[in-house]
Formats: structure tokens, C-alpha cells, sequence
């Protein structure tokens, strides 16, 4: 089990919704007061309703990130909202969204002491969320790994995270507005800590060849992959656990630039990841990746490591 630690905005109220449909977009984009710091909806039905109908990736960050990290039902959600009115509501309202939409059983709330609005009145603000985000970490990772998403929130929020993750060697991720992937931050040893280890050595190592691992045919014009190929097909060989990389049609389905779990196994029992490449409608490419494991547990080991390692290249 991974706990997954969510810093939460207020995109959820705010985002106008620019290239949906009238019809589509949120009802209460057009609200004035939505940028107010007081709650808007009547109860979590309002929003939730609006929600079930919309596309993971264009609700807010936090469903935008949540649905790239393809967390296991069990897995613990922890959303850190700020401690305001407009800040709470969000995060009750995704709470009840991951839990009855996306079935996730762990999804828990916290606000982060004296986090608002009116950052210079406290200056000890930002070292109590730093001293409280060390707490959950170093209690999370008692029951497995722990991975930092920091795309929601204040800024400021984002920078605390990004620090307490290096110091602790824990991984931290967001979604890069430009790629529209899951970028994850780089390690700097400032400290003489260790590297945080993203290696899935519980994994079976493949017997195939490592120049016979990737088995996409060459195009007949090379115009149509995207420019991340390049890296990705030279990194994969590197996994010891992935033992063939073919093209597939169905691993357009995982997100773009993102990786996701196959529902189905190969004939010997083995697990299979989805990658899907995109820059563009006439630029990418969808691979199956044959791994060598045969458990959940190879298979969230492998999703974890390869999207770290995509997360550094983008």
C-alpha cells in the first residue's frame, strides 16, 4: 500500500472551463463570488453531479494528477487543504468524489495550520506545514511508499513540498502545463541524504537480450512519433524487468504521456503496462510493455518506477 499526499487548490471552483461547450462546462463558472473565500455549494451533491459527467483530466489538478498516479483502491489519499473556507469545500467535495466515483476507501482531509490568504501575518506558516507534512510522511511510510503531489494549492505550498521531499528522499510529482503529464522533481543532495531509490528490484530480471527488447516496427515515415520516443525507447531496455515493448492500440487508452496498468495478463500470467506518447493528433505513440512480473504487487512496482523515470525525462 502507497500513500499518496495531495496538496489541494481551488481550480475545482475556478477553472473557466474555456474549451467546453456551454453546455459543459461547470455550472457555477459563470458565479462572481466563486473566487471568494466562503463556500458556494449547498451540499457536495451540486458539484459532484457535474463531476461524474466530466473527464478526469479537466475537473481540476487534483483529479488531473490522481488519475496519472492510477493509485490502487487501497491505497491512502491524504489532500492537505488550506485553512479557508473555499479551501476546505474543495477538498470535501474531491474526498467524496474519490471515494464514490473513483472507489478509492482511504481518502482523508487536513487542513494546514495557518495556511491562507494572509501568508505575511504568520511567519511560522509555512515551517508548521513543513513540520506537519514530515509527520505524515514519516508515519505513511511505516505502511509502504509515499509519493508527493504538489500541483494543487498555493505556490508556497508547492516549494514546501518540493523541500521536505528532497530532504526526506521522498518522490515529488506535478503536472507540467505544457507536456500535460506527470513531471517529477529532480534529486539535489544537499545534505549528504541518500537518493531516493525508484528502482523495482523485487521484480524478476528478463532473460531476452536487451537489444531485443523493443519490438515496434520502424515507421515508413518517421514524421509520426513524438520527440519523447527517442528517450523512452532508449531507457526501457534499461529496466531489467521489462522483457518486450510492442505497439498496441488499446495503450492509447492510458493517459497521454502517461502510464497505466493492462486489465488483462498475458497467457503466462504476466503483468503488462500501457504507455501512451503525445505531442500532438499526428505525434505519438501507444506500447504495451511485457513485464516480468506476476503479482499487483510487480505490476504497482513497475507503474510506479517506469512513471517516475518518464516523469525525469519530460
Amino acid at each position: 500500500m502507497q500513500t499518496i499526499i495531495m496538496t489541494v487548490g481551488t481550480s475545482l471552483r475556478t477553472n473557466p472551463d474555456r474549451d467546453l461547450s456551454n453546455e459543459r462546462k461547470r455550472p457555477w463558472v459563470t458565479h462572481k463570488d466563486r473566487f471568494e473565500d466562503r463556500r458556494i455549494f449547498t451540499s457536495v451533491d451540486e458539484p459532484l453531479a457535474w463531476m461524474e459527467t466530466a473527464d478526469l483530466e479537466g475537473i481540476s489538478a487534483e483529479t488531473n494528477t490522481l488519475w496519472r498516479l492510477d493509485p490502487d483502491r487501497d491505497d491512502r489519499i491524504l489532500l492537505f487543504h488550506s485553512a479557508t473556507s473555499s479551501g476546505q469545500e474543495c477538498a470535501e467535495v474531491l474526498q467524496a468524489y474519490f471515494k464514490t466515483h473513483l472507489m478509492q476507501n482511504h481518502v482523508d482531509i487536513e487542513p494546514i495550520p495557518d495556511i491562507n490568504y494572509e501568508l505575511d501575518e504568520s511567519g511560522s506558516a509555512l515551517e508548521q506545514m513543513a513540520s506537519l507534512l514530515q509527520t505524515r510522511i514519516q508515519q505513511a511510510s511505516t505502511n509502504g511508499g509515499v509519493t508527493l503531489a504538489a500541483t494543487g494549492g498555493f505556490k508556497a505550498q508547492t516549494m514546501i513540498m518540493g523541500l521536505v521531499g528532497n530532504a526526506l528522499g521522498v518522490s515529488v510529482c506535478y503536472i507540467h502545463e505544457a507536456y500535460k503529464t506527470l513531471v517529477y522533481l529532480p534529486y539535489i543532495n544537499t545534505y549528504g541524504q541518500a537518493e531516493p531509490n525508484i528502482s523495482s528490484a523485487n521484480l524478476p530480471e528478463s532473460g531476452r537480450a536487451r537489444n531485443q527488447v523493443i519490438q515496434v516496427q520502424a515507421p515508413r515515415q518517421g514524421h509520426h512519433r513524438p520527440k519523447s520516443w527517442e528517450k523512452v525507447e532508449k531507457m526501457l531496455p534499461s529496466l531489467p524487468w521489462v522483457d518486450s515493448v510492442r505497439f498496441d492500440t488499446q495503450a492509447f487508452s492510458a493517459p497521454k504521456n502517461g502510464v497505466k496498468g493492462s486489465p488483462r495478463d498475458l497467457n503466462d500470467g504476466r503483468k503488462v503496462l500501457w504507455l501512451h506518447l503525445h505531442d500532438s493528433d499526428e505525434l505519438h505513440i501507444a506500447v504495451s510493455i511485457e513485464t516480468t512480473g506476476h503479482t499487483s504487487e510487480h505490476l504497482n512496482a513497475a507503474a510506479k518506477e517506469l512513471r517516475e523515470r518518464l516523469g525525469r525525462i519530460f
